[in-house]
């Protein structure tokens, strides 16, 4: 309970103490035509994430795997995405580094993709080789997938605390008592943030961001707990379990990735086509939002853990989370009718109030 404590503590005060530091060296996030926020929010929580996880490692070292490795990739990904948040990196750059990082996991930590479990009949699907290239590219995808789902106030913070839950549950089930309490503890660094990112309860005035530095921290980290927890002999969890876990960031990424290149953009060329954008110009607000975006992301990873429990069939999980992710795709690419049917009915709403 005391390393809790102190990760929560660790992560609380940093915040406190950065906010003067970001202003005075000018990491903030404007206003623009994209982010419709009022003033220049300190963009500090990737930093105050650091600070919390970094607390709870050096107070369980012995009880947890690789911690150097671990410890300095998330360094090295908190220095590229402050000077990303301060002066804009190329995305190439930053994705050159993200695979460097994988590489290394690879190479020095033997954390790689080895098999996919059972997702298309009864026999495990075993990626030899080609597993250390699918991991780059997994890498880089999950802490893109969680970086470009921070969107509005409250949804990162909020996804990323429903996946350390569900992953935390898996790991306390599974007698793993080390991996289970760090899932926890990421939840307890990352609840100082939220509560600035959501006004509580100082209000808009102590408003914080996580920044490109948090959000890619996060993805890093659940990449890293989910290759431990479901490759190797008697893995706690199965690989489709994973994409259930992490299923909101994941299907909003592939899907936005889609419809740019398919509309001949770049696909990482920034734009509000996010489902927390269209849900938002439907006409609900950005805390209605996040509250919907993560009650459904708790349903997709209750889902999970559900399958994990009841050993349901690994391929029947996958068929399901493969009919989700079609049902997503079609929706947003068909969103223009499903925002007009949605104020549609809140103006029916309206009238029937008035009668």
């Amino acid at each position: 309970m005391l390393s809790i404590f102190v990760t929560f503590l660790g992560a609380f005060l940093t915040l406190i103490v950065m906010r003067p530091v970001a202003n005075w060296i000018g990491l903030v996030d404007k206003p623009n035509y994209r982010k419709r926020h009022q003033g220049a929010i300190p963009l500090i929580g990737g930093v105050s994430l650091f600070v919390g996880n970094l607390c709870y490692y050096l107070m369980e070292w012995d009880q947890l795997r690789l911690p150097y490795l671990y410890l300095f990739s998330i360094f090295v990904l908190l220095a590229i995405g402050i000077l990303d948040d301060r002066f804009d990196i190329s995305p190439f750059l930053r994705a050159g580094i993200q695979a460097i990082l994988a590489i290394l996991m690879i190479d020095l930590g033997n954390v790689y993709l080895d098999h996919l479990g059972q997702i298309l009949g009864p026999f495990q699907l075993t990626l030899g080789s080609i597993g250390l290239i699918i991991t780059v590219f997994a890498t880089i995808a999950i802490i893109n997938a969680f970086n470009m789902i921070d969107g509005i106030d409250g949804l990162l913070g909020g996804l990323s605390c429903v996946s350390f839950a569900a992953i935390g549950f898996l790991m306390y089930r599974d007698g793993q008592m080390d991996m289970a309490h760090w899932s926890f503890a990421l939840i307890v660094s990352i609840l100082p943030y939220l509560m600035l990112n959501l006004g509580i309860p100082f209000g808009p005035k102590y408003k914080v961001f996580m920044g490109d530095a948090g959000s890619t921290l996060i993805g890093f980290t659940i990449i890293w707990i989910l290759l431990l927890s479901t490759q190797g002999k008697g893995h706690p969890m199965n690989p489709v379990t994973a994409l259930w876990i992490i299923a909101i960031p994941l299907i909003d990424m592939v899907a936005i990735i889609y419809r740019r290149v398919r509309k001949g953009k770049s696909p990482f060329r920034p734009d509000r086509l996010h489902v927390h954008h269209l849900m938002v110009r439907a006409g609900l607000t950005s805390r209605q939002a996040f509250l919907l975006i993560t009650f459904v992301s708790a349903v997709c990873a209750t889902i999970g853990i559900l399958g994990e429990v009841y050993y349901v069939n690994e391929w029947a999980m996958f068929v399901g989370f493969f009919i989700l992710f079609f049902l997503y795709v079609y929706s947003i690419t068909r969103a223009w009718r499903i925002t007009r049917w949605v104020r549609r009915m809140k103006r029916r709403a309206k009238r029937l109030k008035k009668v």
